[in-house]
């Protein structure tokens, strides 16, 4: 498989960068997803003059069983609930402390009917039962960072975060579970994040990520811890009884050298005229890495379906933001780890959530502002 990323020089002429990839031959598969309809089912936002369909800071939106849409939002501090439809039915949470507030949503998702949130500022599991209790579970955690994964694992959590990091080296990153009383029952899963490094010195010096750095992707769902790092085509998964297994493809190195230069460029272009020697200087520091990753990102469906995101240079980068990016072509494996497909993701959306019938994903307008689609999805 290959995948071409257009660059624009300042020239305006355009040249072409390929990151090459293979995966084995796919096999046929029932429930295997095969298409997205095109047409969304749900659109959620950008809205002109309803305040509920404003929605700043979008944080890993979802479905409910029977349809509705679950849309967490970082700046309000709230869970909004959308009816199939589109129209607002209600929210859940503000800012605060106390059952049912919020300082700082980092993940939200279902468990039957039931929405569960969680805070990791607060370190705290917060569901929004169907019958309108609210229950809060505080996580004991015996590590200080829970912000980079979390879900719901067996009956009670699964959550981690970097546990070492510093310049020079790797992240270290682990996954702890948690019981139903929020109680620390230890390290499930550990694997290395990103690479980091520091340069310049005084006002000018900076610290973070490396330009092509690989990161730790994680992801909870259907009883099982999924992790990874990206450098490495393989995803470790632990089921909640224990049973360990791997999903693992082969992938063609593509030219390092290559990719470097295109995601300079990019970044030089976004920086401006007035700090693009800075911004040159600061991402050439890092130096030139051995490998690049083998992929971007993958998520889970319901039916256990891992969908993987091939490396894109110009979306996965750290030194262009948060990596991340829309659609595009993905690598569908089997719950068995056989290579089940590709799948095109409609272009103006990050996927974030895999029904059984449906994909979740976030989109902005030319303007910025956020929204949330639902697409219908075709199995097999």
């Amino acid at each position: 498989m290959v995948t071409c990323l257009t660059r624009r020089a300042a020239t305006l002429l355009v040249a072409s960068i390929c990151v090459a990839a293979w995966s084995p031959p796919a096999k046929a598969q029932a429930g295997a997803p095969i298409r997205i309809d095109p047409r969304p089912r749900t659109t959620v936002g950008v809205v002109e003059g309803d305040t509920m369909h404003e929605l700043h800071r979008v944080i890993t939106p979802f479905v409910l069983p029977d349809g509705r849409v679950v849309v967490p939002l970082g700046t309000a501090h709230s869970v909004r609930v959308f009816a199939p439809n589109g129209a607002f039915v209600r929210a859940y949470g503000r800012v605060g402390g106390g059952p049912g507030e919020f300082r700082d949503i980092g993940a939200a998702w279902p468990r039957g009917d039931t929405i569960e949130v969680f805070d990791f500022r607060l370190r705290r599991i917060t569901r929004f039962r169907p019958d309108n209790e609210v229950e809060t579970v505080t996580l004991q955690a015996a590590i200080a960072d829970l912000s980079a994964s979390s879900g719901p694992f067996g009956a009670g959590w699964a959550a981690g975060g970097v546990a070492v990091g510093g310049a020079g080296r790797r992240d270290s990153v682990v996954v702890h579970r948690f019981d139903r009383s929020g109680k620390d029952l230890g390290v499930i899963a550990h694997v290395h994040g990103m690479k980091r490094y520091a340069a310049g010195s005084g006002a000018s010096r900076y610290s973070g990520p490396e330009p092509l750095s690989p990161r730790s992707v994680h992801a909870v769902n259907n009883n099982r811890v999924y992790i990874a790092e990206t450098l490495t085509p393989r995803i470790s998964v632990i089921a909640s009884n224990g049973a360990r297994s791997d999903i693992a493809w082969q992938a063609r190195a593509a030219s390092i050298r290559q990719a470097l230069n295109a995601v300079i460029d990019s970044a030089v272009r976004r920086a401006g005229p007035e700090n693009a020697a800075a911004t040159r200087e600061r991402i050439t520091a890092a130096g030139t890495p051995e490998r690049l990753p083998a992929f971007g990102d993958f998520l889970v469906d319901a039916r256990g379906y891992v969908w993987v995101k091939p490396y894109d240079p110009l979306k996965h980068s750290f030194a262009l933001g948060v990596p991340g990016g829309r659609g595009g072509q993905w690598w569908i494996f089997g719950p068995d780890g056989r290579a089940a497909g590709r799948i095109n993701v409609p272009a103006d959306i990050e996927p974030t959530f895999i029904s059984e019938n449906a994909i979740v994903g976030i989109g902005r307008d030319e303007f910025g502002a956020e929204y949330v689609r639902v697409y219908p999805l075709v199995r097999r």
